[in-house]
This record gives structure tokens, sequence and C-alpha cells, in this order.
């Protein structure tokens, strides 16, 4: 595996330089890389789960990924709040560092991440997919939102604005494709290829807009709690998911897609969500942006650590 992602990941470090270079010479910057996000949220990852799940449907035997995926993210979320609580950081970066710490970047990195590493592989497939939709689509727009919202402003969970999560463009793919596989729907081979290949342009696009939009400069000042955030979601959160997945006896590659979706680096949506709860987005925009530089590294590790266990 670690032939594998070592180059995938080498490559999408070389994308985010990329971004970087566009920043300082066309003084590109967040609103092209608000832009990119824009498409990748409504287009490009939209078009990648309808072709893989039309194509390969789900197998509701990788299901087996959640019981480690879930403790793990459950445990982090924890464990950020206490970190913060401990660095004596006032409530509303208790919110940011709880999201975090728990929820990762499964869907924009580590789908087509995986993608790669397992290519038409429908067990790994529907793991990687079930973890993302299951842990951090639901959880984080239902739990996530509610722990935000309570150490940001302190307001009561909105479960109705919640509900809008269900017609957002990737959850009527993930619908869609299922109901085009199950059904046998045909769909023209010109369309499915189409789509595929607007797919694929997922992780070097997400890198790009992490290129445009990176700035380390923000952990500064706030490096202790930043860098505490960034362990708990690179180091602990698939250390826990490895532990479970080896009491378990949980079968290859739903274990792989267990673990190295819990070492993603945290999720790009817990900016959105920390800044919409009243929490504080400098802290949540600086672990991601922190925690997604030193995946580069990280994922390789864990990967080597998947090979040889």
């Amino acid at each position: 595996m670690i032939s594998t992602i070592g180059p995938l990941l080498g490559g999408l470090f070389l994308v985010l330089i990329i971004g970087m270079v566009l920043r300082r010479v066309l003084t590109w910057g967040a609103p092209q890389a608000d832009v990119l996000n824009a498409l990748i949220v409504d287009v490009t990852m939209p078009a990648l789960l309808f072709v893989t799940l039309a194509r390969d449907g789900v197998r509701w035997g990788a299901a087996a990924v959640l019981p480690a995926s879930t403790l793990a993210l459950v445990t982090c979320i924890g464990l950020g709040l206490v970190v913060a609580r401990a660095l004596r950081v006032d409530r509303a970066s208790q919110g940011s560092a709880s999201l975090v710490a728990g929820f990762a970047n499964t869907g924009f990195l580590g789908i087509p991440l995986l993608l790669a590493v397992y290519p038409k592989d429908p067990a790994a497939s529907s793991s990687a997919l079930l973890v993302d939709v299951g842990n951090t689509t639901l959880l984080l727009w239902t739990l996530g939102i509610a722990v935000a919202e309570r150490l940001g402003r302190g307001a009561p969970f909105d479960a109705k604005g919640a509900l809008k999560i269900f017609v957002k463009p990737m959850i009527v793919a993930v619908v869609v494709g299922a109901i085009v596989h199950e059904l046998h729907v045909p769909v023209p081979n010109f369309v499915l290829t189409a789509l595929e290949a607007l797919g694929h342009t997922t992780s070097p696009l997400v890198f790009l807009s992490l290129g445009l939009a990176l700035d380390l400069r923000a952990v500064r000042g706030r490096a202790p709690i930043v860098v505490a955030l960034a362990v708990i979601k690179l180091g602990v959160a698939p250390l826990v998911a490895l532990v479970v997945v080896r009491a378990l006896g949980t079968d290859s590659p739903m274990a792989d897609i267990a673990v190295l979706q819990s070492a993603m680096p945290s999720a790009l949506a817990t900016v959105i969500v920390a800044a919409r709860a009243g929490c504080d987005r400098a802290l949540a925009a600086a672990t991601v942006a922190l925690s997604t530089v030193l995946a580069l590294l990280t994922l390789p590790a864990w990967s080597a650590i998947l090979d040889r266990w």
C-alpha cells in the first residue's frame, strides 16, 4: 500500500505548492479557493460518488468499518475538548477543538485517495463511502453542530436546519447512484466516462484550493493547542481505529480503510461549522492547515504500519 499512497501524496503535495505559488504570483487567495471549494462540493465530488455507486453499488458487509471509525471519532472529540480545557482556552475555542480533533477529511481527500489505492474494489469503495456518509457527514451535521452550538453561542440544536444536509448534491448523488445500481438502470458510457473524469479531479482541486488558502501563520500564538489537536487527529484517531479493528478481527480492506480514514487530516467543513456556531474559526482553520500538511507524512507512515500488520 505504501508504494501506492506515497507517490499519490507526493503528487498532491506538488499541487499544493502550485496553489501557494499562484497565491504569491497572481495574488490569488480566498475568493478563488472558495470557487474551487464550491466546484468540489457541488460538482466533482458528487460525480465521483455517483459513478462509484452506479458501477459498484454498496457492499453492506463493509459496515464492519463503522465500529472502529466511529469510536475513533467520538474518542477524539472528547479528547480534543479535554486538551482545550487543560490549556484553559475559552468555550468558543473548546468547540472548535472538539470538531477538528474528531472529524476527518474522509470525503474530499479520503474517498478519492482510497479509490486510487484500491481501484475498482467494491468492498474498499463501500467502506470509504460508509465512513464518510455515516461518520463525517451525518455526525458532523448533527452531533458536531450540537457540540459546536453548545460551546459557541450556547444555542440549542437546530434539527430542522440539520435536515438540509439530505438535499446536498453529494447525498443526492449517493442515493441516485445506489438506485441506478440496484435497479440496473442503464447509463450511457459517455456519461459515466465524463462524470468519472470530473470525479478524478477532486483530490488535485482540493490541494490546489488548500494551497491558495493555506496560511500557517495562523498557527502563531496558538501553537501548543494547534499542535496538540493535530497529534490527536493524525496519531490518536488512527491508533484507536487500529486497536478496534484488531480486537474485532475486521477483515481487509475494511480494516485498512477504517484506519486510513481515521488518519485523514481535520475536515475542511469543521471550519464552516465552527464559524456558523460562533466558535473559534481561526483555531479551526489553523488546525486544518497544519494537519493537512503533516498528513502528507503521517498517511504514508500509517500505510507502512498497515502493510506490516
